[in-house]
């Protein structure tokens, strides 16, 4: 399918018990946070994508989590995303906290598939 682009309206970082009454299956203990993120298309349609995490207390995370390959999986994502769409050095020092509102305005690739759109997350790149 071909992508098409949109446009980051909103991004923020919440407390995954702000969002759900009880943590849905799937995620683990040490994923207590989420960057959700939500752009619009050019004809109007509104998309989002949610990153779980575990946030540190200085607003940093940690890339390389202790646990299943889901988790770190997850964790390679939300990196992934955060090289490509709001560059930086190192994700180590990245202060997502305080930095999720730069992503705002950045112009990103969505996909249609059989049932909605998605935010391409490029996986040519490397982490480190």
């Amino acid at each position: 399918m071909e992508s098409i682009k949109a446009v980051i309206e909103e991004a923020e970082v919440r407390k995954i018990i702000d969002i759900f009454d009880k943590k849905p299956p799937g995620l683990a203990f040490n994923e207590t946070d989420a960057l959700i993120v939500k752009a619009r298309t050019e004809d109007g349609r509104q998309i989002g994508s949610t990153f779980y995490f575990c946030m540190k207390p200085d607003g940093t995370f940690e890339e390389e989590p202790l646990g299943r390959d889901a988790v770190k999986a997850r964790r390679h994502r939300l990196a992934t995303f955060l090289r490509y769409f709001n560059p930086t050095d190192d994700i180590a020092k990245y202060n997502i906290k305080e930095r999720a509102n730069e992503l705002n305005g950045r112009i990103v690739q969505v996909v249609p598939n059989l049932h909605d759109i998605e935010i391409v997350v490029p996986e040519v790149i490397a982490h480190v």
